[in-house]
């Protein structure tokens, strides 16, 4: 190369370098360009040429000729510091990371280069790294108030996710001291100020929770998850208006969240606050299609347009997201005691309708043959029927407090052939222990009116009414089919003395229609067609459960509109078992709900001697009422389609004959049917399992 070529590269270099620094990149690339004709492979000229169309939009071609450049020079610091600079303006900040680090090592004492090493960290999720540059940043630029902010926001992060850490494996205490140092460092910032409230809130301190909660708020009132957890505390603490109002602010904040909608719906369903239920009901089935958030497959049992297809694909969802840690390799069991070994999960050894229906059934286990475990992960109520459930089983396991892989070790060593579990998705459930493959055969049964949609549950105990063979696909469980009904019951109970209308606030001289269902289970369109009933049946009048205030308030006002003195609705207080039983005989008839039918309501109004009358679906849920009366003879009153359903109950409350007959029948079940006798039942059920272990 002459002189005069050296002398023209030079003048263009500087030229470019110039158009760079004003921003006139495509001017810059220009004068590289011809530049480099006269001194083919200058590594400056390559880098800057790189750079020039990175930075003007050409960036696959640009970060070839920047690393082709530093592949020629790798010491060259200002070649990474400039590669670092142009990925970082582009979002690629875990390779801006990686450069960044590279040139501090060779210009050490420029704080922009700590500063980009420290923010590309941060943004890379890589705390410590960023941390140690923020820390030669402040001291290279003392006086910069963007690196004391950056400083304190990542001390925050790291106390914010070793609590998260802390909180996943159980250690809450240790997870709050943490999330307290967090706030040392960015004392309003509003997930750490929830998550540490979620914690107090688990621990029972419902001012602490209550008060972090509303701290959040004040300083960012959009924040959605604050309103979402503040509504949770409300309903732990039985507050359910406020629960609702507050889960309506985390909706308005956040109105694609399909969890808070699944929520909000849930709650005015429980209010009878029928407003706006089919567009949540359109978020829910989106973000369950759509699998975006982990929805509790328990309110879409009831939800309105809820389908057996549905119900499957948010169980499955959901079991999709349950995560306890790594399962364990499976394990090969081989039976190593003469007896069957039957281990019952469930929180509901206590003052439960779940133990209502089947204590009898435990207590006539033949301990022959069958060795009974009842694993029970709830706080002793102290009831009678604790200590009856106690005394039932051979061995009462107790699993309340324990952290989840002491309960599950624990569940292990015991060497069960069989787990039932009796809660599935309900309320309080540990159904995800089952991941853990606890026993060769996995159950799931009474407590969850549906499948469970997960690989750990083997089968389902059902029977050809609730579940027939042609509903097979509803269920990723195989299914076992109980003759006579899924469902056990009790014919020994504890009843109070008979109460009287008068005493229950009913007229002598009415038709008493009761249903005694949570009101979240009523419909809008089944609340009509009682009301429906009401005006063509002058002297009938509707007893039902007092859920809660709210509820009973929203309810008259739909009787006054469509027609119906409130008065004509009656609400009975919730009452002990014995009291409830005593008092439902004052029934004439009993209304079930649809598509969520009553389960032990029904039974217990059976016992009582009241036909119910019952609307059957497609979906289990929607055909255990069904189950009932078929193995009580009653299939005269299970209707196959709302007309139908109405039509029954008018036609009952009309002609009293055929009312007395039905209610005659009815009041022989708890006597003579099967469906009351506990120790049958049993046989059932250990006949069942034998065939299915070989034993």
């Amino acid at each position: 190369m002459s002189a005069l070529e050296k002398n023209e590269a030079a003048r263009l270099f500087a030229e470019g370098l110039a158009q760079q620094r004003a921003g006139r990149l495509a001017e810059a690339r220009q004068c590289y360009e011809r530049g480099l004709k006269y001194a083919p492979g200058n590594p400056d000229a390559l880098f800057l040429l790189g750079q020039a169309m990175f930075d003007g939009g050409d960036v696959l071609a640009g970060e070839r000729q920047m690393r082709t450049a530093i592949s020629a020079r790798p010491q060259a610091a200002n070649y990474h510091a400039g590669l670092a600079f142009s990925l970082s303006k582009v979002g690629r900040s875990g390779e801006a990371m990686a450069a960044f680090a590279l040139a501090v090592r060779g210009i050490p004492h420029d704080s922009a280069l700590w500063r980009g090493l420290a923010t590309s960290a941060a943004q890379s999720g890589r705390v410590d790294v960023a941390l140690d540059a923020t820390t030669e940043w402040r001291r290279l630029a003392p006086d910069d108030a963007d690196a004391l902010r950056l400083h304190d926001k990542l001390h925050a992060q790291r106390h914010f996710e070793r609590g998260k850490a802390l909180a996943a494996e159980g250690a809450a205490e240790a997870a709050i001291c943490e999330y307290e140092a967090a706030l040392r460092f960015d004392a309003e910032a509003p997930p750490i100020l929830t998550n540490l409230a979620n914690l107090h809130a688990g621990l029972g301190r419902e001012d602490a929770a209550r008060a972090l909660y509303e701290r959040a708020i004040a300083r960012a009132p959009e924040y959605a998850p604050a309103h979402f957890n503040l509504a949770m505390l409300h309903l732990d603490a039985g507050s359910r208006l406020d629960a609702t109002e507050a889960f309506e602010r985390a909706a308005a904040c956040d109105p694609d969240n399909g969890l808070i909608a699944a929520h909000l719906l849930f709650q005015k369903m429980h209010l009878c606050r029928w407003d706006g239920l089919d567009e949540l009901s359109r978020r829910v089935r989106a973000a369950i299609e759509n699998n975006t958030a982990d929805i509790p497959p328990f309110i879409v049992l009831s939800m309105p347009g809820t389908t057996p297809a549905l119900q499957r694909r948010v169980a499955e969802n959901h079991s999709g997201w349950l995560n306890v840690g790594e399962a364990p390799a499976p394990r090969t069991f081989e039976r190593r005691h003469e007896r069957l070994r039957i281990g019952y999960l469930s929180s509901d050894f206590k003052n439960h309708a779940t133990m209502f229906l089947m204590i009898d059934m435990l207590e006539a286990h033949d301990r022959s043959r069958y060795e009974i475990f009842a694993l029970s992960y709830s706080v002793d109520d102290g009831s009678p029927m604790r200590a009856r459930a106690v005394a039932s089983v051979e061995h009462f396991v107790e699993l309340a407090g324990l952290p989840a892989r002491d309960a599950v070790a624990r569940i292990a060593a015991l060497e069960l052939d069989v787990l039932i579990d009796l809660k599935g998705y309900t309320e309080g459930n540990r159904s995800e222990w089952l991941q853990y493959r606890l026993a060769p055969v996995q159950i799931n049964w009474l407590g969850y009116p549906g499948t469970l949609g997960a690989p750990w549950a083997d089968y389902l105990i059902a029977d050809a009414i609730v579940a027939p063979e042609a509903h097979r696909w509803m269920f990723s469980e195989r299914l076992l089919h109980l003759p006579g009904g899924y469902q056990p019951n009790c014919r020994q109970r504890q009843c109070a003395p008979a109460s009287t209308r008068a005493a229950e606030g009913l007229p002598d001289d009415a038709i008493v229609l009761c249903s005694f269902n949570q009101t979240y289970k009523i419909m809008p369109w089944m609340a009509d067609f009682w009301l429906d009933v009401l005006r063509v049946v002058p002297e009938a009048v509707l007893w039902l459960w007092a859920s809660n205030p709210w509820a009973e308030d929203a309810l008259r006002r739909v009787a006054a509109q469509a027609g119906v003195a409130p008065e004509r609705l009656v609400f009975a207080e919730g009452r002990p078992q014995a009291e409830h039983l005593a008092r439902l005989p004052l029934a004439d008839l009993a209304l079930d709900t649809f598509p969520y039918n009553g389960h032990t309501t029904t039974s217990d109004a059976l016992w009582a001697g009241v036909p119910v009358v019952t609307l059957q679906g497609e979906a289990f849920a929607a055909r255990v009422a069904g189950s009932l009366l078929a193995a009580a003879d009653l299939e005269e009153l299970v209707t196959a389609t709302p007309e139908a359903y109405r039509e029954r109950i008018v036609e009952l409350c009309r002609d009293t004959g055929l009312r007395t007959r039905i209610r005659g029948k009815t009041k022989a079940l708890r006597e003579a049917s099967s469906l009351f006798d506990g120790v049958a039942f049993a046989r059932k059920l250990e006949a069942l399992l034998a065939e299915l272990c070989g034993f």
